[in-house]
């Protein structure tokens, strides 16, 4: 009996209470959660200084299209190896790693896309979100305002906990009920074109990209050096 009692206190520190060691778990919990939120809101400033309309990409440099007729390029999609050997993994990583960093306000857009072709097909969702949004409008339009209604005041009818915890459990239900497979589809398409663009575009277009506007900007200065010198010479010329 003493061999089981002091294996079962292995957990915590001789004369620790009950009390203690849920509170130091409850703490433990606490920062969790506070750690996760800091990494969420991290990541959201960081996406949101990121997406920009100024950084989305022409769509001729996202799909790969050149010349006149508007066709694909050739060498605009390819696999990223053509062969496995050691050096594969990395390559894979750095063909996304680069791809995504280049064209994350594309695939925001895409995103955007395929939520909003999937919300339009499903018009009941987005009713049943409507009446959603109007139920969580009118309970706290009377947190902080007066309805009477045959001399009552409908505010106090029920109690302000129990309208929002109805109103949690309507919530929930209409999410699971009608948001969650349009959310499953949408990360599922989304995801899989994201997925394939950023894997089999080739990022050879990134330094090209850079390369044009250094030397369109070169080629604009040296345009602008070269008239002037032009003026200059002609000038005596015309005399």
């Amino acid at each position: 009996m003493s061999l089981s009692v002091e294996s079962g206190s292995d957990d915590r520190t001789f004369g620790d209470s009950p009390s203690q060691s849920k509170a130091s778990s409850n703490s433990a919990v606490q920062f969790d959660f506070a750690a996760i939120k800091a990494h969420l809101s991290g990541f959201t400033s960081y996406i949101t200084s990121r997406v920009t309309m100024d950084t989305v990409r022409p769509l001729n440099m996202f799909l790969g299209i050149s010349g006149p007729s508007f066709c694909l390029s050739p060498d605009a999609f390819n696999p990223p190896i053509r062969k496995v050997d050691k050096s594969t993994p990395e390559k894979f990583k750095s063909r996304l790693k680069l791809n995504f960093a280049f064209f994350l306000s594309n695939y925001a857009v895409v995103t955007a896309g395929v939520a909003l072709v999937t919300a339009l097909m499903h018009p009941s969702m987005l009713v049943a979100l409507g009446l959603l949004w109007a139920l969580w409008g009118f309970h706290t339009f009377l947190i902080s305002n007066e309805v009477v209604l045959f001399g009552r005041n409908i505010g106090t009818l029920v109690s302000i906990s129990h309208r929002a915890n109805a109103l949690v459990v309507v919530t929930t239900a209409v999410i699971v009920w009608k948001c969650l497979i349009p959310a499953i589809t949408v990360v599922a398409i989304s995801g899989l074109l994201i997925f394939a663009h950023a894997m089999f575009r080739d990022p050879k277009h990134i330094d090209t990209s850079d390369q044009y506007r250094r030397g369109g900007s070169d080629d604009d200065d040296s345009g602008e050096d070269s008239h002037d010198s032009e003026v200059l010479v002609d000038k005596p010329g015309q005399v």
